[in-house]
C-alpha cells in the first residue's frame, strides 16, 4: 500500500491529518463514522484502470462485512466533489467485485453540502456526511484530562479525537492556546508510544494551521520533538548529516582555497620571472649597445684595431651579460 506523503500545501494539511489519525487509531472511526463493530485494517486506496490514470482514495478499510471508502474535506461538498466521490464507489465494484460502504467527513459546515446525485430518473445517490464541528470535543477532552489524573488508558475514539481536537466543536475561543495545551498534555497520555509518536505528527500539522505566532510556534515545535523520539532521533540524525555535510563542505572549500593560493603564487612567480626575464633582455640590449658604442670611439680607422684597454673594457661589459 502506497500512503500519499504529506503535502506543504495549507490546502491539503487536513487531509494529511486525517490520513496520520486514520492510519493510526483506525477503530477509531467505529464510533465517529457508525460502523460496523469490527477489527478494521487499511488496505490498497489505488483504483487501477486500464487507459486511464490511477485514482486515489483517501481510505480503504476492509473489515469482515466489507470494504468502506472514506472521503475527507475540508469545504462543504460540491457536486464536482460528490461525482468524484461517486465515481469510487462505481471503480471500487468494478477492481473488487463488490459493492462498497462510503463515508464522507466534512471539516467546515457553515454551508449546506451537496448530499444526492441523481443518477437515472428513478436512481439516486445519498451522500452518507459526517461533520468534525459536530464531535463534542470539548466533553472529550475534560474525560481524557481525568484519565491522566488517574493514569487510565485511552479508548481508539479518545485517541483519534484527540489527534484533531482543534477540527472539532471543542468550545475554545482561542485555538492558539488550545493546540498549546494539547502538545503539553500528550506527554501525559497513557497510550503506547508509536500512538504518541502519531499524534506528535498531527500536532505538527495543527502547529502550522493554527499557531500563527512564529515564537509560540517554534516554542511548541520543540514540545513536539521532545514528547516524540522519533522525531528526535530523526531531527538529531538530520542535524548530525548536516555537520557532517558542513564539515565535507568546508574541507571541499578550504581544499579550494588552497587550490586557488597555490595557482596564484605561481601565477605570481610565473609573472615574476616574466618581468625578470624582461628585465635581463633591455639588460643585454643595452649593454650591447654600449658595446657597440665603445668599438665605433675606439677603432683605429688606419690599423682597424682597439686598443688593449677598449678590448679589456669590452670584456668586463661581456662578462656581466
Amino acid at each position: 500500500m502506497r500512503i500519499i506523503p504529506i503535502d506543504n500545501k495549507i490546502k491539503n494539511h487536513y487531509d494529511s491529518l486525517f490520513k496520520i489519525a486514520t492510519h493510526a487509531f483506525v477503530n477509531g472511526l467505529i464510533p465517529l463514522l457508525d460502523l460496523p463493530e469490527d477489527d478494521y485494517i487499511i488496505i490498497s486506496n489505488e483504483i487501477f484502470k486500464p487507459g486511464h490514470d490511477v485514482k486515489i482514495m483517501d481510505i480503504l478499510l476492509k473489515g469482515k462485512n466489507g470494504l468502506i471508502n472514506i472521503e475527507f474535506h475540508k469545504q462543504p461538498l460540491s457536486k464536482s466533489h460528490l461525482n468524484r466521490d461517486f465515481e469510487y464507489v462505481i471503480q471500487c465494484y468494478f477492481q473488487y467485485g463488490e459493492t462498497i460502504n462510503q463515508k464522507i467527513v466534512i471539516l467546515d459546515n457553515d454551508r449546506k453540502s451537496v448530499d444526492k446525485l441523481q443518477i437515472l430518473k428513478n436512481l439516486e445517490y445519498k451522500a452518507d456526511c459526517y461533520f468534525t464541528q459536530e464531535i463534542d470535543g470539548a466533553t472529550i477532552l475534560n474525560i481524557i484530562k481525568d484519565k491522566i489524573v488517574d493514569n487510565e488508558t485511552l479508548t481508539y475514539y479518545e485517541e483519534y479525537v484527540f489527534s484533531i481536537l482543534p477540527l472539532t466543536n471543542h468550545g475554545h475561543n482561542n485555538v492558539e492556546k488550545l493546540v498549546e495545551e494539547l502538545c503539553h498534555l500528550t506527554k501525559e497520555l497513557n497510550i503506547l508510544e508509536e500512538k504518541k509518536e502519531a499524534i506528535s505528527f498531527c500536532q505538527m500539522i495543527l502547529v502550522d494551521i493554527f499557531v500563527n505566532d512564529t515564537t509560540l510556534k517554534d516554542k511548541l515545535m520543540d514540545v513536539i520533538r521532545m514528547t516524540s523520539s522519533y522525531i528526535e532521533e530523526r531531527e538529531n540524525k538530520l542535524r548530525n548529516i548536516s555537520k557532517e555535510e558542513t564539515l565535507k563542505a568546508e574541507k571541499r572549500a578550504e581544499k579550494e582555497k588552497q587550490k586557488r593560493i597555490k595557482a596564484e603564487q605561481k601565477r605570481k612567480q610565473e609573472k615574476q620571472k616574466r618581468i625578470q626575464t624582461e628585465q635581463k633582455q633591455i639588460q643585454t640590449e643595452q649593454k650591447l649597445k654600449e658595446i657597440e658604442t665603445i668599438v665605433k670611439e675606439n677603432t683605429n680607422d688606419q690599423k682597424n684595431q682597439l686598443d688593449k684597454k677598449t678590448i679589456q673594457k669590452i670584456l668586463a661589459i661581456t662578462s656581466t651579460i
